[in-house]
């Protein structure tokens, strides 16, 4: 069952909407603490994740907020008239909620929100009634000093303890009929490779967001027999490896990432705030972006040009695969069965090294991409304009996520002036096959590819100019 079904339907708390069912619009968002990762109330979706996965989580939903008084956000989206047909308002408090709890445990040195932090705190809520202007006022008349902590209000230290014992006891939910729902969430990296053996068919979830779109919309892809490693402790690290090399295991979150690499790798984090809204983020990992296999993922290219490797587990113990032996074909990877990602391993980029990554899409926030692409080059001696050596990887143009080796050598030594950029589009349109489907056809998809190889080469040379 979806957490907000459960909600709804079997505790009666119907204050939490559901609109979209798809993890887009954040009516249904509720607020998540989640100890092993060190997350506090966090806003997620409860439209597509399950109440399985939330084992060992602490939930707050709109309906708790409200003391006997509305709470200080409460009271602005009234006195700001924030709220229209007030069906998307629910999510909007969860939101902002969460963005002012954010806050009280950072920086509660300034007094009020300010207004970007809000609007990029809300790209993951939608308002059909177009009032987010009112919203937004609502939210930057908050004085902080009034706002008390979720972690005071609902997270006592017998409620810490409580959840201690929980996430220390493994899962293992069954239905009685044959063939019905079982999900399993081993304490162990060793017993979740004894169920895969056991069980080699049964879908390992991340965040399983894609999977609860399936479900809500009837449809079968989801599969009925989970393994989820929510409650493995070792999966949630990001520790360096190796010199100049960065290890990211299988239950980091997407927020999360972007907080490690925010001075480490800068344009990657800039790039993640394009990816998806807060509320996705806040839950799904960089290795379910990665095993999920789209040809459309937004991470694989960047991972590519950092030279990314897969870390499996499988019954016949661990090992190593270069992300570009990892995709196969669509949706197919060289994962066998029975096989876990542990970890993804890739370069931190040096200083000398420049790392430029762009992506196409319908919307700039909350879409899913047309065409991306990750540049990382690095010149030769000071004073000289030639590549001394070049990686480069898109997504969208072929059935896998691909990288540019032909470019990549014809570039290497080069200068790149206007000539050596014609010729490198050649090899390049070689190189890509993309197809057509809703989100563009196949020759957008090839003048997209070439506009953002000419977009790379201007801001390579400085120049502004189309």
């Amino acid at each position: 069952m979806m957490l907000a079904d459960y909600l709804r339907l079997e505790r009666a708390l119907t204050g939490t909407k559901i609109v979209c069912a798809e993890g887009d619009c954040g009516a249904c968002s509720v607020l998540r603490a989640f100890p092993l990762s060190g997350s506090l109330f966090l806003p997620i979706n409860s439209c597509v994740i399950r109440v399985a996965q939330l084992d060992g989580s602490s939930i707050v939903t709109v309906d708790g907020l409200r003391d006997g008084k509305l709470t200080p956000i409460q009271d602005a989206i009234v006195r700001c008239h924030g709220s229209q047909c007030g069906y998307c308002t629910p999510g909007f408090v969860i939101t902002l909620t969460g963005l002012v709890e954010k806050r009280l445990r950072s920086d509660a040195s300034r007094a009020r929100l300010e207004p970007k932090e809000i609007k990029n705190a809300l790209t993951g809520n939608l308002c059909r009634c177009t009032g987010y202007q009112p919203i937004v006022e609502a939210a930057v008349s908050v004085p902080l000093s009034e706002c008390v902590s979720l972690e005071e209000r609902f997270f006592p230290k017998t409620r810490q303890t409580e959840l201690r014992k929980i996430l220390k006891t493994p899962l293992a939910l069954a239905s009685p009929e044959p063939g019905g729902f079982s999900l399993h969430a081993p304490t162990r990296l060793a017993d979740a490779a004894r169920l895969l053996a056991r069980d080699p068919d049964a879908r390992l979830i991340g965040a399983g967001t894609d999977l609860g779109v399936l479900h809500n919309k009837g449809k079968s892809g989801g599969g009925t027999r989970f393994v989820s490693l929510h409650l493995i402790p070792e999966l949630y690290r990001i520790r360096r490896s190796g010199r100049g090399r960065l290890w990211v295991g299988a239950r980091v979150t997407l927020s999360e990432l972007r907080t490690a690499l925010k001075n480490r790798i800068p344009e990657f984090a800039r790039f993640l705030d394009l990816f998806a809204s807060p509320q996705i983020k806040n839950v799904a990992t960089l290795i379910g972006n990665v095993g999920n296999a789209s040809p459309i993922a937004d991470t694989p290219p960047f991972l590519l040009v950092a030279r990314a490797t897969v870390r499996l587990l499988g019954p016949k113990g661990g090992r190593s695969v270069p992300l570009e032996e990892f995709y196969l074909g669509y949706r197919q990877t060289a994962a066998r069965r029975g096989e876990l990602i542990l970890a993804i391993e890739f370069d931190l980029p040096s200083a000398s090294e420049r790392l430029a990554l762009y992506k196409v899409s319908q919307r700039k926030d909350l879409d899913i991409s047309g065409v991306n692409a990750a540049f990382r080059v690095k010149k030769g001696a000071r004073g000289t304009q030639a590549i001394q050596e070049i990686r480069i990887a898109m997504g969208g143009v072929a059935a896998v996520p691909l990288r540019l080796r032909k470019t990549e050598s014809f570039l290497a030594g080069k200068a790149l002036d206007p000539e050596t950029a014609r010729q490198a589009l050649e090899i390049l349109q070689s190189e890509i096959n993309p197809i057509s489907d809703l989100r563009g056809s196949a020759a957008y998809r090839r003048v997209l590819a070439e506009n953002l190889f000419l977009r790379f080469a201007r801001e390579q040379s400085g120049e502004s100019r189309p």
